[in-house]
């Protein structure tokens, strides 16, 4: 089977590996364009491209895979099939016509749960304990296609996203490798048609969605932590105006206006809209991410200063 592989880095790193590892590898590898970043504006590494450059394999990087050109491109190839593993660009129909079989995508939860561009940070921030990975037919609309397969994923409590990224990446490249080869040369499965009464839908994540809001509850707030550690990572502001990321922490008892520090002498302890959060590991801007007991010591924080909130009007 010809098969092109379109995604890019981090979650689309094990699938591509897995698949170059195939007696039938892909024939190209489609993902993002070039970009700098940083004081030199450096090019910045794609560990899709030097896998395949590593194995032969011809990479193209469109600006954008709607122009005409690169569908050009991509027809040349005559791909029987189409992976799509986070690519990051809407797919028009065009597109999604010129593999023989059709495209599948990759997708990081149990559809129709989280269709949508965070699924594994949804599914912490909203208490899920189960989620997973699938296999979806790609369609116009967004991760609305049949599921073809499945792989169930359990959260643990004190589960991170980074953690269960790690997870789900490595279980949806397993689902991949073992549905091409059951699927051999084709055709399609037709697949489980999506429940449209059981949708949701999760956003892109952005830095404002980091702010903290010590109105919600202090389970809220544990499951916000845990949802953003890593990036963009959840900031309040402290009494003096600094940032403060919270990168670990947990529940635990106290009652008080949301936002006002309840303990600041080895144990840092914030109040919540109900309940209270210990926040066990925290960073300044510019240091190193350190023990809570490690910033107190150089901090001027007292019982019942106030860390900033944001509280929406609406």
């Amino acid at each position: 089977m010809r098969l092109v592989f379109a995604g890019s880095p981090p979650f689309a790193v094990d699938s591509f590996a897995a698949l170059l590892a195939q007696d039938e590898p892909p024939v190209a590898l489609v993902t993002t364009p070039p970009r700098r970043a940083g004081r030199g504006r450096k090019e910045v590494a794609n560990p899709l491209v030097e896998m395949a450059e590593a194995a032969g394999v011809p990479t193209l990087r469109p600006e954008k895979a709607s122009k005409p050109d690169f569908l050009d491109e991509l027809a040349k190839l005559e791909p029987d099939l189409c992976v799509v593993v986070s690519f990051g660009q809407i797919l028009n129909q065009s597109f999604l016509d010129i593999p023989k079989l059709g495209c599948v995508n990759l997708h990081g939860s149990l559809l129709p749960r989280w269709r949508g561009a965070s699924p594994i940070q949804a599914a912490i921030q909203a208490g899920d304990t189960e989620t997973g990975v699938c296999l979806q037919k790609m369609v116009l609309a967004l991760d609305a296609g049949a599921v073809l397969a499945e792989s169930k994923l359990s959260i643990s409590p004190r589960e991170t996203a980074p953690e269960l990224f790690a997870r789900a990446s490595s279980a949806g490249a397993e689902l991949l490798v073992k549905f091409l080869n059951e699927m051999k040369d084709g055709p399609l499965p037709k697949g489980c048609e999506q429940n449209e009464n059981q949708v949701t839908v999760c956003k892109k994540i952005t830095s404002s969605d980091a702010l903290a809001d010590w109105s919600i509850s202090a389970e809220e707030m544990d499951r916000r932590v845990r949802a953003l550690t890593g990036w963009p990572c959840l900031r309040a502001t402290l009494p003096d105006g600094e940032e403060l990321k919270i990168w670990e922490a947990e529940i635990t008892g106290g009652e008080g206006e949301p936002g006002t520090v309840l303990a600041a002498d080895g144990e840092f302890v914030i109040s919540c809209g109900s309940g209270a959060l210990r926040l066990l590991k925290v960073q300044r801007p510019g240091k190193s991410a350190m023990t809570s007991r490690e910033f107190l010591r150089g901090s001027r924080i007292e019982i019942d200063d106030s860390l900033g909130c944001r509280i929406d009007e609406s």
